[in-house]
């Protein structure tokens, strides 16, 4: 088969994918259903185990190969949703002609290949999850140094992230910090060592260039970072992408809250996800409007639950309120938000987005 029937077929099935994933029928962020259940009601480093066996061992493909490789795979998770052709560049938010790679744009390793040494090979190189669509010059400027707020006097400016090459860190955009905080997290949780594979851990200290230390920092920064840039649409229907491919989820897009049960305050405390849904009420519509903009949403006339809790997207309650309200006061920031509706038996969970008015 000619690699111009093959590049033509590729493009065929980037088409009918994202035809598929765009139906209005289909939303993003789905997790399958019982994903995590072998996390649940576990703490600490059971609950660390647990996702790490669930993440685990996942299909990994070539980094670049005439077949499909990680180029193509980056193509679809990496998408602009308003023009399918092209991607979206990681810390500077650029939208590029998707087939122009090596040109247009290249890929860059969140969880920086020189910390742990494993380079382009399989499966720590090519994991997707670690991978962005990059500007080269970035990309380059970033280099290996650790992420952490460059608050140095030798700090630079490129694309409104900040560096500074002396003191070794790198500073990505507002936009960006969350994501990457959560890909270090997940790369952390997924490469324990086993199977030849590099231990990751994150660390307190800012690295030499030329360590090969399997740890990347700073953990404190990315766990600030990781509060400040909630998860969005974009992470939610990368994740779907990744999963489609690879067979794998970055668990802390799809439960920003694990962060605080493994590294924060949560630690001693069960975990518990918000997938036990009845199937009656799943596709049920509890409340409108969806999304809202700013005021109030209605609950169903017809559910009874004993209280409804608002969630921000990284998991810490903002708000209360008795299952007799109907009508509930949402936040004015804008963002992503979990509606729980706790029964006696059952909780039930909805997603809402608030709009910028």
């Amino acid at each position: 088969m000619s690699k111009l029937l093959l590049n033509n077929l590729r493009k065929l099935s980037y088409f009918i994918f994202w035809v598929w994933l765009l139906a209005p029928s289909l939303s993003i962020g789905q997790i399958p259903s019982g994903y995590y259940n072998t996390a649940e009601n576990k703490s600490d480093q059971a609950l660390r185990l647990a996702l790490h066996n669930i993440i685990n061992d996942h299909i990994d493909y070539p980094y670049t190969s005439s077949f499909t490789d990680t180029w193509d795979i980056l193509k679809v998770s990496d998408a602009d949703p308003n023009n399918a052709n092209n991607v979206i560049l990681i810390y500077t938010g650029e939208s590029v002609n998707g087939p122009q790679e090596y040109d247009g744009w290249n890929r860059e390793h969140v969880w920086a290949k020189s910390r742990g040494d494993f380079g382009t090979s399989r499966p720590m190189g090519t994991d997707v999850h670690n991978l962005r669509a990059s500007n080269s010059n970035v990309n380059s400027t970033r280099s290996n140094y650790s992420f952490d707020n460059c608050t140095y006097s030798s700090c630079n400016q490129i694309y409104g992230n900040m560096y500074s090459s002396s003191a070794l860190v790198f500073e990505p955009r507002d936009e960006d910090k969350g994501d990457v905080a959560r890909i270090i997290f997940y790369m952390v949780v997924r490469y324990e060592g086993e199977n030849e594979e590099e231990d990751l851990e994150m660390t307190e200290s800012i690295l030499s260039t030329f360590s090969k230390s399997p740890r990347h920092g700073v953990r404190s920064t990315l766990l600030e970072w990781h509060e400040l840039d909630p998860v969005d649409d974009f992470e939610l229907n990368r994740n779907d992408v990744i999963y489609s491919y690879q067979g794998n989820r970055n668990p802390f897009i799809d439960h920003p809250e694990l962060v605080d049960f493994l590294w924060g305050d949560e630690q001693q405390t069960s975990w518990n996800s918000s997938l036990s849904n009845p199937a009656e009420l799943i596709d049920r519509e509890l409340f409108v409007p969806n999304p809202i903009q700013t005021g109030y949403i209605d609950i169903s006339p017809n559910l009874n639950p004993n209280f409804i809790q608002i969630y921000n997207a990284q998991g810490k309650r903002i708000n209360q309120s008795p299952g007799t309200f109907k009508r509930l006061k949402m936040p004015t920031a804008s963002g992503i938000y979990f509606l729980r509706f706790v029964f006696d038996q059952t909780i039930v969970n909805k997603r809402i987005v608030v709009k910028a008015p």
